[in-house]
């Protein structure tokens, strides 16, 4: 088993050097910021060794861009981070080439492995008795300073890649050509590893909706005749790892408890409250990428935005919406577009679960933030299936990386 980890790995050392780069963004306290630019760089210099060919939907982000930098400029609050996340979107946006679109593939199922390393570390961390969480004003209030981060800086961090740990192996534990047992047997023990640290990180979004997106993977890659055996087979170790995982589910009810006493700024309720203030005061082009707050309260950098989309609404107004609303209609892919392509599968529920999970989690345009990359990569992928899977059939039916 182990043997051919490492040989995937031998035979995939750029992409995985990527990986790394894009996970010291998850690690804070561990790699210097710039370590995580350095994956932009790599993935724009592999860019280069391939013939892009655009496309309309090519033409939908740059416009997109171009709209950002000028209500940024309007609003005079111009910031690094456009810069950033102009080139995310330039990496990502789609394109009408075979080659590049595999390539994103095999680079998003490197990464995604990539979130079994970080859970695995994390639930070191754990057992360890590490915890570097980093509380603000704003744990404080919210009551979060018993809450678990392991090895990140919050916990959102450790139970989303937790959660995506938890696709990447019940997708490849589902798999029709999977035929070793030992292979199998190590998928379920890292589907019940990330399930556990999902819900320590006390994420009741991101572990809820890693078991309905587990449930969709298994019914989309499964044969009909397949679809009831492996969902009696979850069905049976729910069951018995459910005593296991209630047992450990306090973090989850302590957050929930913290979450009923909050002070003025520091409710979810609070935060869309702000953003529609926002919102108001500027609705047609926003007030700006990267800012927030109004008159003489306004200012440009990291901040609490409560939601993705949003976030959008008051920075990019009306018009940006509608970009956002016209990509995410572009990448909306019908299940017999897919087929039973096993790593498209994992990107669509990775799909469905960020376009979700965004709308309580604002990274959409934090560029700064790995969520941001993958997010927007995964996009691409989509609308490219979705533009080429009549032009190139077996797009349907490759079952591997």
């Amino acid at each position: 088993m182990f043997k051919q980890i490492k040989f995937f790995i031998k035979q995939h050392k750029f992409e995985y050097l990527i990986t790394f780069f894009v996970f010291t963004n998850l690690f804070p306290a561990w790699f210097p910021q710039f370590a995580y630019y350095i994956a932009f760089a790599l993935i724009l210099y592999k860019m280069s060794k391939f013939k892009l060919q655009s496309c309309s939907k090519t033409t939908l982000y740059y416009v997109f861009i171009v709209f950002l930098w000028l209500s940024t400029m309007i609003n005079m609050v111009l910031d690094l981070r456009l810069v950033l996340f102009s080139i995310v979107l330039f990496m990502a946006a789609p394109r009408l080439s075979i080659k590049w679109h595999l390539y994103k593939i095999k680079l998003m199922y490197c990464i995604f492995s990539g979130f079994g390393i970080a859970t695995l570390a994390n639930l070191y961390a754990k057992f360890a008795g590490i915890n570097l969480v980093y509380i603000d004003e704003y744990g404080i209030a919210m009551g979060r300073v018993a809450e678990f981060a392991g090895f990140c800086s919050h916990p959102m961090w450790t139970s989303c890649a937790a959660a995506f740990s938890t696709l990447f192996f019940v997708s490849m534990a589902f798999r029709d050509n999977l035929k070793k047992k030992s292979l199998k047997y190590f998928y379920f023990a890292m589907i019940l590893a990330s399930l556990y640290v999902t819900m320590i990180g006390a994420s009741r979004s991101a572990f809820f909706l890693s078991l309905a997106c587990s449930v969709l993977i298994i019914w989309m890659q499964s044969k009909k005749i397949a679809v009831v055996k492996n969902l009696v087979i979850v069905g049976v170790a729910a069951v018995i790892f459910a005593p296991f995982l209630m047992k450990n589910s306090q973090a989850m009810m302590n957050k929930k408890n913290g979450l009923e006493i909050t002070t003025e700024n520091t409710s979810r309720d609070e935060l869309w409250s702000q953003r529609m203030e926002e919102f108001k005061y500027s609705p047609i082009w926003g007030i700006g990428f990267a800012a927030h707050g109004v008159g003489a309260n306004k200012q440009v950098g990291r901040n609490e935005s409560g939601g993705s989309f949003i976030s959008v609404l008051a920075q990019a107004g009306i018009i940006g919406i509608i970009f956002i609303i016209a990509i995410w209609v572009a990448a909306i892919v019908m299940p017999r577009q897919i087929g039973r392509d096993y790593n498209t599968i994992l990107f669509y529920v990775a799909f469905v679960f960020m376009s979700i999970h965004s709308i309580l989690e604002g990274y959409m345009f934090q560029a700064g933030w790995y969520l941001c990359l993958i997010i927007w990569f995964i996009i691409g992928i989509m609308i490219e299936h979705k533009m080429m899977y009549r032009k190139y059939p077996m797009l349907m039916h490759l079952h591997k990386v």
